[in-house]
């Protein structure tokens, strides 16, 4: 080949990598830039985080911007405000802040079981010692109180016969626990196993219980904003990759503990190993909200339209069925 045809062939060369390129940047270019409010860091979070570590919610066409809040009031209150349109959030919340005169509405739930135990000091033997206690929780009418409030039920304890401590994060309540600030705390997968191993043990489990199924996760948005058919696709969209997240957290060890790795910071192979033995079950073969676990955490609200409220005016299961198709 001539000194021409080389120039001719290296120009096409640049000619077809500047094409790939501008194409690449289009295609970025085209994705959705959605900021999605989360809580907690810790497994009940995995479908979340499965969906951003392995680009699930890009193959949708989302640039998605995890933001973590400390606990559901404040997710669904950023919401309201319209700082973003969709949280992975509590079922409980959405349902006070709905009675509260909110559009907030659950349309989906990947974790309908409430996997948030309790971990104690050595020295509480029972749920009944619990009389004048402090119980940490990430924040009043986040799934973790709810999970509290639970296992003072089960022994007929009063919520002002304890004081509740709210410390804003699952790795904080933890944290709690260590320095002796609280003396039990509600914490879920794999901060459970890390205070196993400092010598705390497990006082209650709530998914033993009548109580055991709860929407401990669900994805709310406003009624208002849904009603645009531009948001509405956008909603079921996500649903959709969050779908696929939630299949590798039931199916996949090696998904789930890479992107548990990432979000919650843990470095210990059983822990995360664990953490995916104790959630792979717990969560949903799909993302609709089950009538009875929203009815259980409709008993905990403390509100005085929560008596006799249809718990069927709290969620909309129409955007998975309209994802599954």
């Amino acid at each position: 080949m001539n000194a021409r045809g080389l120039r001719w062939t290296f120009t096409a060369f640049l000619i077809a990598v500047s094409f790939l390129n501008y194409g690449a940047q289009a295609g970025q270019k085209d994705l959705h830039k959605l900021t999605v409010g989360y809580t907690p860091i810790s497994g009940a979070a995995i479908p979340f985080f499965i969906g951003v570590e392995e680009r699930i919610f890009q193959k949708y066409g989302f640039e998605v911007a995890p933001v973590f809040m400390g606990g559901s009031p404040l997710i669904n209150s950023a919401i309201l405000a319209g700082e973003f349109p969709i949280g992975y959030t509590g079922g409980g919340a959405v349902i006070s802040s709905r009675l509260g005169g909110s559009d907030l509405i659950v349309i989906g739930s990947p974790l309908p079981v409430l996997t948030i135990d309790g971990w104690a000091k050595p020295e509480i033997k029972s749920v009944n010692d619990l009389r004048g206690k402090r119980i940490g929780v990430t924040r009043f009418g986040a799934s973790s109180y709810f999970a509290g409030l639970s296992m003072l039920e089960s022994a007929g304890i009063k919520p002002s016969e304890v004081v509740f401590i709210q410390n804003g994060g699952v790795g904080e309540s933890f944290a709690a626990l260590l320095g002796g600030r609280v003396d039990v705390c509600m914490i879920g997968y794999p901060f459970g196993l890390r205070a196993k191993k400092e010598g705390f043990h497990l006082l209650f489990r709530p998914s033993d219980t009548e109580y055991g199924l709860f929407p401990t996760a669900v994805i709310g948005a406003r009624e208002s904003w849904l009603k645009d058919g531009r948001n509405r696709r956008l909603a079921v969209d996500f649903l959709r990759a969050l779908g696929e997240g939630q299949q590798f957290a039931r199916d996949s060890a090696a998904v789930t503990k890479k992107a548990l790795r990432q979000f919650t910071r843990v470095k210990d192979d059983a822990d995360l190993q664990g953490s995916f033995e104790f959630y792979k079950d717990a969560f949903s073969s799909t993302l609709r909200t089950q009538e009875k676990a929203m009815a259980n955490a409709l008993k905990f609200v403390d509100h005085p339209k929560a008596k006799g409220a249809d718990v069927k005016q709290f969620y909309d299961n129409s955007l998975v069925e309209e994802a599954m198709r």
